[in-house]
């Protein structure tokens, strides 16, 4: 058994303190909870009411789902306890106070798990989420809390039965007035949400209209009570102010604002000042009720409005911006012109300078160009004002070059007299496209023009493209090529076009290309030699895409070449070797000899009277003499299979070279004289003359006997 591993101490350390941190941070968020709870819970009694026991503005509610949604389960307990203190506080039995926190938790805490399941954002910018906080807080959690309060209070016997569905509706109309009061500020208030008082540009703005909205509605509160109700109409000021705040500053602030607001409210009444103690006691209340809930309300939908309005021109935004579309707006009307970014990082105009209005812009478009913008932008009549939309690519002047854009002019309003007063400009840059289709089209061309002739095939080696050259080389029209296999890449049947086939395969896997010299036919039928250019196309992936084939027509070639090396090493008149290639002859043959320990007789033959025969029948005849007679030393060479052949080769004049194999000197006389005998038949040289008779000298050696 190996053996194992002592403990890590460090780590033992650091998972102590990790514990111990979570352990304090547990701690001192149930403390803050409970005491909030406590705090809250008894402001809400200290609040004036509708029914005993029954609070019109319950702030407890609002924390709890905050803390819950926040901090989560974890706070249950403390929220728990300091609920049960709240309640016993009040002068009810402890079992009553029990079960009426446990609906007061209970409430707030099946929200707050709903809330956290469906991902609410905190910061509340979408309506989304304040729908889902209104929903789950004001009407799922209150339902509740009120069901079971007001159920419990009728079997305590502090309720009467008939009276349970109003103090129900009582009840819900504090948890709701809590929830949107308290816990929205709760919720969206973060570290970042102060700092905005400080900003430059609300520094004083937001200070100013809190404070006005909290004038307003002190100087309400401060009238004598007598006065009439008409005068609550001040008090629409601070809503107008707090809605304003909430547009320019965000929720937090506003809705901080708005719970100090309603905190004071409701104190001022509890002590019997301001308008709403001069009516009677459930109509003035109520309307404290509902001043407070469209304050609260008058926060939130700006809010909401606003806040899908900046999402909706933030979604605008990036679309434009994942489009790389810049655009800009002249209003001639008002001498006003927007452009956005991309806008002005197309046309290099970091400011927005120089295409501050339509006209400047113009300028910079390509002379060229420019007049199918100035026919869109034209007068029309009023029959023909819709057309306003107008698409070209067209050049404009970037730094100090050209480039190509593709434009959407829309002239979005004209006046009385058909004249463009507003327009709006759309523009792509499609330099990378431009230079990309000239590139393509020079391709095409040289493609097209090629000397060389050139396929190119797809990964299963299926012809895609042919140039006119490869078809006027192959006699294959373009047509019949594609889609069809190239023979040059097709499986070959004899042995020596195997091997060649192998070795480029072999290269193309190695090195991506091959380069060699075939014999095809043409459509024809005609043999034709192709110098071929192999290779392999890989795309961005590394798999294997095309195939290249360039070919050029070698065939004069090669027939030249074989030409000059027949003229270099054949005599031209018997096609016999010459002396040049006697001599490799000669050394091949010895080593063959060697090689295989046979003998080698080298015989020297020249032909008797061939004088006489030019002299009397002329150089025709002794041509004829001589090519005749290298047939006739051809006839009688011998061949055994691959493995070596007699050679004849002519050294000039009448004067020849036999090279002829043997395995004893017998044979290799015997060969001579049936040479001789060959050479010596009659011959016709001449029409209507008698035949000639032409003997042969000739001398011999033995290799390797001789040594000579």
């Amino acid at each position: 058994m190996p053996e194992s591993l002592p403990p890590d101490p460090m780590a033992f350390v650091a998972r102590h303190r990790d514990g111990s941190d979570r352990l304090a941070t547990w701690a001192w968020r149930a403390v803050l909870a409970g005491a909030g709870y406590w705090a809250a819970g008894r402001l809400g009694l200290a609040f004036p009411s509708l029914s005993p026991y029954i609070s019109l503005f319950w702030p407890a509610l609002g924390l709890a789902l905050a803390v819950l949604v926040r901090w989560g389960s974890a706070q249950v307990p403390a929220l728990y306890v300091a609920a049960v203190l709240v309640n016993y506080s009040s002068d009810a039995p402890l079992w009553l106070a029990m079960m009426v926190g446990f609906g007061n938790i209970g409430g707030p805490w099946v929200a707050a798990q709903w809330l956290r399941r469906n991902g609410l954002n905190l910061r509340l910018d979408q309506r989304r989420d304040l729908w889902r906080v209104v929903v789950a807080g004001g009407v799922g959690s209150a339902v509740l809390t009120a069901a079971n309060g007001c159920a419990w209070l009728t079997v305590a016997g502090l309720l009467h039965p008939l009276d349970l569905p109003l103090g129900s509706l009582r009840w819900w109309m504090g948890d709701l007035l809590g929830v949107l009061v308290t816990a929205i500020p709760l919720l969206c208030t973060t570290r970042s949400s102060w700092p905005t008082l400080l900003s430059s540009a609300q520094r004083w703005s937001t200070p100013a209209l809190l404070g006005l909205a909290a004038l307003a509605a002190a100087l309400v509160f401060a009238l004598p009570s007598h006065v009439d109700l008409p005068a609550v109409g001040l008090l629409i000021l601070p809503a107008l102010l707090l809605g304003v705040c909430a547009m320019r500053s965000g929720l937090a602030i506003a809705s901080t604002a708005v719970l100090l607001l309603a905190l004071g409210m409701f104190s001022a009444t509890a002590l019997g000042w301001g308008p709403f103690v001069s009516q009677p006691a459930v109509t003035g209340l109520t309307l404290l009720w509902a001043y407070t809930l469209g304050l609260a309300s008058l926060v939130l939908v700006p809010h909401a409005h606003l806040s899908e309005l900046t999402r909706l021109e933030e979604r605008w935004s990036l679309a434009l911006e994942g489009s790389d579309l810049g655009v800009a707006d002249w209003s001639m009307a008002t001498a006003l012109a927007y452009s956005n970014p991309r806008w002005r990082l197309l046309l290099d105009d970091p400011d927005g300078s120089q295409t501050a209005s339509l006209s400047r812009w113009l300028e910079l478009v390509h002379g060229d160009d420019r007049g199918a913008l100035h026919t869109a932008l034209a007068a029309r009549p009023a029959s023909r004002a819709a057309e306003v939309h107008h698409r070209h690519e067209l050049r404009l002047r970037v730094a100090d070059h050209w480039r190509w854009f593709d434009i959407h002019l829309i002239v979005a309003e004209r006046d009385a007299a058909g004249m463009a007063m507003r327009v709006v400009v759309t523009a792509a840059d499609v330099s990378e496209r431009h230079a990309a289709e000239a590139a393509q089209q020079l391709s095409s061309n040289l493609f097209m023009n090629l000397h060389e002739g050139l396929i190119v095939t797809d990964a299963d080696l299926r012809v895609i493209d042919a140039n006119p050259t490869y078809s006027r080389i192959t006699g294959v029209p373009r047509e019949d090529l594609i889609g069809s296999v190239p023979s040059l890449l097709r499986a070959a049947s004899e042995p020596t076009l195997r091997a060649q086939q192998a070795s480029l395969w072999a290269a193309l896997r190695t090195q991506g290309n091959w380069v060699g010299e075939v014999v095809e036919r043409r459509a024809n039928g005609d043999p034709c030699a192709l110098h071929v250019t192999v290779s392999s196309v890989h795309g961005p992936d590394g798999a294997l895409r095309y195939h290249m084939l360039m070919v050029s027509d070698v065939t004069e070639a090669r027939l030249q070449r074989e030409r000059f090396e027949r003229q270099a090493h054949f005599d031209e008149l018997t096609r016999l070797p010459n002396r040049a290639r006697l001599g490799q002859l000669l050394a091949e043959a010895m080593a063959g000899a060697d090689r295989e320990h046979c003998l080698l007789a080298v015989c020297y033959l020249d032909l008797d009277r061939f004088k006489l025969v030019n002299e009397r029948l002329g150089q025709a005849a002794g041509d004829l003499l001589l090519a005749e007679t290298a047939n006739r030393m051809r006839g009688a060479l011998r061949t055994r299979g691959l493995g070596w052949s007699d050679a004849a080769a002519r050294l000039g004049g009448d004067e020849f070279v036999l090279l002829l194999r043997a395995d004893t000197v017998e044979e290799a006389r015997a060969a001579v004289e049936r040479v001789l005998r060959l050479v010596a038949q009659p011959l016709t040289l001449v029409s209507n003359a008698a035949p000639t008779v032409v003997t042969a000298s000739v001398g011999a050696t033995v290799y390797p006997l001789d040594r000579s």
